[in-house]
């Protein structure tokens, strides 16, 4: 999945900081609401539904090894208070080569059949661990056949996330 971060206000790097907002930098603590929308700008998801903003300290998205959590973590940098950016969050290329049609006697499915038997079994819309680690998304399940898609749940799709920092909060030397 590549992550491309783009100002959706204003340029971080043409900000002036002497204006007096607080501007995010490593090791503060923000707080941002965010909204994840599809391509046509519909919400999909947003803290602002719930009313419940999330928080975390600048600078940790370098040790959460998280793709999305690190461009939020980079995006924030050099926001300030009441300012607004965009990430752009494209699942990449969706290849024909990784769907796979699977007999339904191959050990493979013998195996997520037995693992996920208290789930149902292997059913359309499941999402199963390989025996490689890898996932795979259950596109059609017949007697005899079981259709996996081996993709990036994100493959083919594009996510835009618009977030919005609230809050600043840094440690004072004393």
């Amino acid at each position: 999945m590549a992550l491309v971060c783009s100002a959706s206000s204003e340029d971080k790097e043409g900000k002036d900081s002497s204006s007096g907002g607080v501007v995010a930098k490593e090791g503060d603590v923000v707080t941002v609401h965010w909204a994840c929308m599809n391509e046509q700008g519909e919400v999909l998801e947003s803290s602002r539904t719930s009313d419940e903003p999330t928080t975390f300290q600048v600078g940790a998205g370098d040790i959460v090894g998280n793709q999305l959590f690190e461009a939020f973590d980079e995006a924030v940098r050099g926001l300030s208070v009441g300012e607004t950016i965009g990430i752009k969050a494209d699942g990449g290329e969706w290849k024909e080569d990784l769907l796979f049609k699977v007999p339904m006697d191959h050990p493979e499915i013998q195996r997520m059949a037995n693992r996920y038997k208290s789930q149902g079994g292997v059913y359309e819309g499941l999402i199963a661990e390989l025996s490689n680690g890898g996932l795979a998304l259950v596109v059609e399940c017949t007697d005899e056949v079981v259709t996996l898609d081996a993709n990036s749940m994100m493959a083919g799709k594009t996510l835009l996330f618009e977030i919005e920092l609230l809050n600043v909060e840094r440690e004072t030397a004393m």
